[in-house]
């Protein structure tokens, strides 16, 4: 191989040496591109994890509310349906 051959397939393999690197460049550029928008789809995931938490509580706290409400009209409801038996009773008692 003479010199000027060998000189050329030095020159080649710079030159492939260099696309490597330059496609090696792009990739890590597509890599950091993928990793900032999965960095940025994961802070919206715990924002909205967040959210759904916070609805989830207020959800509960509304639910012991209405059983709060319903035990107290149940009550309400017995003490009024045992005034109307003893108001029906009085009423037959007069008529009877």
């Amino acid at each position: 191989m003479t010199t000027e051959n060998r000189l050329l397939s030095l020159e080649n393999a710079f030159v492939t040496l260099t696309d490597l690197a330059e496609n090696i460049d792009r990739r890590l550029d597509t890599h950091d591109s993928w990793i900032n928008r999965l960095g940025e789809a994961q802070a919206h995931t715990e924002e909205r994890i967040a959210a759904l938490i916070d609805a989830q509580i207020r959800t509960e706290e509304a639910l012991a509310r209405l059983t709060e409400a319903q035990a107290s009209n149940e009550r309400l409801l017995g003490v009024l349906t045992r005034l109307a038996d003893a108001r029906l009773t009085a009423v037959e008692g007069r008529n009877g």
